[in-house]
């Protein structure tokens, strides 16, 4: 397998994990709700930190060390002006899911602008 077919299927995982990633985050905002009100920013982020302490906050940590290193083999394979545009696929999916699979909604024109940006993803794929 050449190197832009390793990198393509890179790219690839890397939206898969991107959206599980994000529907995960959505989630667990939605299950944190509000954080209760402290002073200063030091127990701000401990009160952060001490939520993130569940299965699905070191999950999310564990997706973003997996996407960091799946991004960079991809970067080692293809040209960063042609792997962005295709990871921002992850975009569209992630968007697109939000309304269908949390209930989110999708008016036209946020529809408008996904297609749009699906437009723009394409016009730099076939450059």
């Amino acid at each position: 397998m050449d190197h832009r077919t390793q990198g393509l299927l890179l790219i690839l995982l890397l939206i898969i994990l991107s959206v599980v990633f994000q529907v995960q985050m959505k989630q667990f905002a939605n299950a944190l709700g509000s954080l209760p009100r402290v002073d200063g920013w030091r127990d701000q982020m401990g009160a952060l930190i001490g939520a993130a302490m569940n299965w699905r906050g070191l999950a999310i940590v564990a997706l973003a060390g997996c996407l960091f290193l799946v991004w960079l083999a991809a970067l080692t394979r293809l040209e960063l002006s042609f792997a962005l545009p295709l990871a921002s696929i992850a975009l569209l999916v992630t968007a697109v899911g939000g309304g269908l699979w949390l209930g989110e909604g999708l008016s036209w024109i946020r529809v408008t602008g996904l297609v749009l940006t699906a437009v723009g993803i394409g016009m730099v794929i076939n450059s």
